[in-house]
């Protein structure tokens, strides 16, 4: 068996190698909603996203990080304490979901498994790419797979009866459920079934009452948090719980298909694990952890607005799903096919890995170095869609004036279907969008001063894809050169960030 130390040791330098090599882009809440928040109750600059000022997040998550950046400043890091210090915690946080899983994984079917459990997890591209990532996703992830390992689950895999509760785990398997249900409140799903189970199979007014007072302590503890950072008494999760399910405005950025999770998620998400995922899944389907995953994700399809990263907490459960399944394929005649099986998947996942992680989508954060290291940047425009890159965390510039396009959604009477955000409308037509907000380029100089609601910075940002329509509004005039560009993806499947970076420069 595996020493814990060494073994969680290795781990660990291997993911913040992981963090450290990530110089992509992924979604927009991997820093609007973690280290924004976080930076700007520290530095006191940066920017709020609508669900901050609608209050629909906890501060739990941003506070994290709000401690590197206290830390930073207290040992004067500076820009690479800033930018550097999120990195290596969620480097940390990552290691645990993988540990974790090798944990959960010999504690009910045996170290051969688990073996088997912790190269998945760290093979998976998912994890690579994300688990390093400063999404709540990310340490929802963490907290269950941890709280997972000290819940009392049935050990039907080596046909034993349920031991006695052992109280100590119970307690702490329930505070990091809370916490999770904290960070991402639908977590409740699965710990609505996982404690159902154990109420069904284990009747006890005692257990539900422990249940009750540990998460009814801890949802007064963050409440507490949360009423410290947004000046007065708030509720995010029944605000989050209203506009995602009783306004249903969540489906303003996407609506998916039923069969989303199925189609689309769990492939993105296993890769090459699909098959033995799916294939561990149908072996371990009497077990309490797979008839969860059935529940959360059946569920979950029945939302109009879906994302692979929302069903992230069930991967290191699949991951030991797929240790099942190739723990059961036996070739006698051939016992080394399935050695070379494994090895082709590392072939496979290894480089499409490194390529998300350091190539596709790099720009977008490689502008915002060039931004923060350039003194001639007073003032910069982003006419790309929304949150398209790292903001003030990463910009790191207090002196320069930056706006972007806002994309906020429709609230009160609105028709979803006809309303248009200012993303939206700058896309529909960039040319007049830049000449009705900007003043005529050949008054390049003077100020908007109510007459317009841009004035022109001193650089612009945005999309190849939009070049042809930035220099047709531009008339021609050398007001504006390209000063740098940067390379951000070789295929995009949103037409409006296709191409490089272009930074235009006024001349």
């Amino acid at each position: 068996m595996f020493s814990p130390f060494p073994l969680f040791g290795t781990i660990l330098s291997f993911r913040i190698l992981n963090a450290l090599i990530t110089t992509t882009y992924f979604q927009p809440d991997e820093f609007w909603q973690s280290l924004e928040p976080a930076h700007l109750a520290v530095y006191h600059y940066g920017y709020l996203t609508w669900e901050w000022r609608s209050a629909l997040r906890s501060f739990a998550h941003p506070l994290i990080f709000a401690g590197v950046y206290w830390i930073s400043e207290a040992f004067n890091l500076g820009d690479v304490g800033a930018i550097y210090g999120p990195k290596i915690l969620q480097a940390i946080f990552a290691a645990l979901t993988d540990y974790a899983t090798y944990k959960l994984a010999n504690r009910l079917y045996g170290v051969r498994v688990a073996r088997i459990a912790l190269f998945c997890s760290i093979l998976s591209v998912f994890n690579f790419f994300v688990s390093i990532r400063t999404f709540s996703n990310s340490l929802e992830t963490t907290v269950c797979v941890c709280a997972l390992n000290f819940w009392p689950l049935e050990r039907i895999a080596r046909n034993t009866s349920m031991k006695p509760i052992n109280m100590k785990h119970y307690y702490f398997s329930l505070i990091l459920a809370a916490f999770a249900c904290i960070l991402r409140p639908t977590n409740v799903l699965l710990w609505i079934y996982l404690g159902g189970a154990l109420i069904i199979r284990n009747p006890s007014f005692r257990l539900l009452c422990i249940a009750g007072l540990v998460g009814t302590s801890i949802l007064g503890l963050n409440a507490k948090i949360d009423e410290y950072f947004y000046g007065a008494p708030v509720f995010p999760l029944w605000n989050f719980l209203k506009f995602n399910v009783a306004e249903s405005l969540s489906s303003f950025y996407g609506v998916n298909r039923k069969l989303y999770y199925l189609i689309e998620g769990l492939p993105q998400l296993l890769i090459l694990f699909l098959p033995v995922g799916l294939h561990g899944l149908y072996l371990c389907r009497s077990t309490l952890l797979a008839q969860m995953c059935i529940f959360v994700i059946f569920v979950y399809s029945l939302v109009a607005h879906k994302e692979m990263r929302f069903i992230f907490p069930l991967l290191p459960v699949f991951h030991i799903f797929s240790a099942v399944s190739i723990d059961s394929i036996d070739f006698p005649s051939r016992p080394r096919l399935k050695m070379i099986a494994i090895t082709l998947v590392a072939v496979i996942h290894i480089p499409f890995a490194i390529y998300v992680t350091m190539i596709h989508q790099r720009g977008v954060v490689d502008v915002t170095q060039y931004l923060r290291e350039n003194p001639s940047v007073t003032s910069v425009r982003f006419l790309m869609p929304c949150h398209s890159t790292p903001w003030m965390s990463h910009i790191r510039r207090r002196d320069i004036d930056a706006s972007f396009l806002t994309c906020e959604p429709p609230r009160g009477n609105v028709n979803i279907s006809l309303y248009k955000d200012e993303s939206d409308i700058f896309y529909e037509d960039p040319v007049k969008f830049i000449k009705t907000k900007f003043p005529p380029i050949s008054q390049i100089d003077v100020k908007a001063k109510g007459l317009y609601p841009m004035s022109w910075p001193s650089h612009l940002i945005f999309f190849g894809a939009l070049q042809e329509q930035i220099d047709e509004a531009l008339e021609g005039s050398e007001a504006y050169l390209e000063c740098a560009r940067f390379f951000n993806s070789h295929f995009h499947e949103d037409w409006r960030r296709r191409g490089d970076v272009v930074v235009y420069c006024r001349s």
